[in-house]
């Protein structure tokens, strides 16, 4: 038998490239020892009986294994740098001809639209593709947690001529772009939040993706190429950077004055909008005749 059984990740590999799963313990066993007549390849891969000679069948269908047609018939892997590299030129085909045709297919998606996001996988795709498609100017947010995802992306777009800003929540910092440290935005925000944490990017002042991550909810983003909500989330990005340049200038006491005022507190209160509608029938009350507030 195989001396251990398949690591997982290596299964997991080879049916992605288009392997059975007793396509893929065949072909091991042969790459372990060769050459094996089909009995033996069966005991050694674990594979059943009744399914190891049509598995060598299909094997030397894909060009992985060999044959010798002797008495008995004996089977030997095909070196795995060749098989591999058929596999590479066949999906390299297969992806230029897939581009091709696409290319060529009419595409007619309303702009402007907005899509969720849940997955966390796909989230960082959408962070990734957005980071990869700009080509001028690129605003993010990004917190430790996330930054080992899109350091990478980010320091390639910086390093191909985009001009990038990346404000970051924590101690992160990156090669090339521009970044603002925010660690004390993000500790208040931390808190204010419930631990929850947005982010995101926007690419050529347009196309954007506004994610909020969270140890104790689900992670949920949207996707857009909405100028306004693209603005929107570059004008969050610069508030906070500003914000914080003005608290240094400031300084820590007169801050935490400004903190204490009654506007500021009700900012900073979960429900924003009931206090702020009551400090305003407080302090405000309806002018006689007019019927409203000024």
């Amino acid at each position: 038998m195989l001396n251990n059984p398949l690591p997982d990740d290596l299964l997991a590999a080879m049916l992605r490239l288009g392997f059975s799963q007793y396509e893929a313990q065949a072909y091991c066993a042969l790459v372990q020892q060769s050459p094996l007549n089909g009995h033996e390849v069966g005991k050694l891969s674990r594979v059943p009986p009744s399914k190891i000679y049509e598995t060598l069948q299909r094997l030397e269908a894909k060009g992985a294994a060999l044959v010798q047609r002797s008495e008995p018939v004996l089977y030997a892997a095909v070196p795995y740098p060749e098989v591999l590299d058929a596999i590479r030129r066949r999906f390299e085909a297969d992806l230029s001809q897939v581009d091709r045709s696409l290319s060529a297919m009419p595409a007619a998606r309303e702009p402007g639209l907005v899509w969720s996001l849940r997955q966390r996988s796909a989230i960082a795709a959408a962070f990734d593709a957005a980071i990869h498609a700009a080509s001028r100017r690129l605003f993010a947010a990004i917190w430790d947690e996330e930054m080992p995802e899109f350091r990478v992306a980010l320091e390639q777009a910086s390093a191909r001529g985009v001009e990038v800003h990346v404000a970051v929540y924590g101690s992160a910092r990156l090669t090339g772009p521009y970044c603002y440290d925010l660690t004390e935005c993000g500790a208040s925000a931390r808190e204010r939040l419930g631990g929850r944490r947005l982010s995101l990017v926007v690419a050529d002042d347009r196309d954007a993706v506004i994610a909020e991550f969270g140890t104790s909810t689900a992670d949920e983003a949207v996707v857009t190429d909405n100028s306004i909500l693209g603005l929107l989330a570059i004008e969050y990005v610069k508030a906070d950077v500003l914000g914080r340049l003005l608290i240094n200038a400031m300084g820590a006491r007169l801050y935490e004055q400004v903190r204490k005022d009654p506007q500021a507190t009700a900012l900073l209160e979960p429900d924003t909008v009931g206090t702020l509608q009551s400090m305003s029938q407080q302090s405000d009350p309806p002018k006689k005749g007019k019927g409203g507030r000024h």
